[in-house]
């Protein structure tokens, strides 16, 4: 099943972003609301060279998070490290996942 993501809240702290991030399946159900945290040391593994919003690397994780089943099992506050806890190859899929027209204006 595929959902919609909706980042309503972005926020830079001290070494990370944190992200309130809205759920729901393609036909508008509410399925949560998480707070995501993307350290700079994960943003830095997946984007080298750091031309990519972090927005963007946030909806990557989730995007990974769906292919590995339901998300109403998800807890309400997701480390970027969660998914390498549920499956080793997560670091060499999420920078497929980065959508690549999000890369910032410089």
């Amino acid at each position: 099943m595929k959902h919609t993501f909706k980042i309503t809240r972005e926020e830079e702290q001290n070494g990370c972003w944190m992200f309130d991030v809205e759920v729901e399946t393609q036909d508008a159900t509410p399925v949560g609301v998480h707070q995501l945290r993307l350290s700079w040391e994960d943003y830095d593994l997946w984007v080298r060279d750091g031309t990519v919003e972090p927005s963007a690397v946030g909806l990557a994780i989730l995007r990974y998070l769906e292919t590995l089943g339901d998300l109403t099992d998800l807890p309400t506050r997701i480390d970027s490290s969660f998914p390498r806890r549920r499956c080793a190859r997560a670091d060499e899929a999420i920078p497929g996942l980065i959508d690549p027209v999000m890369f910032r204006g410089r």
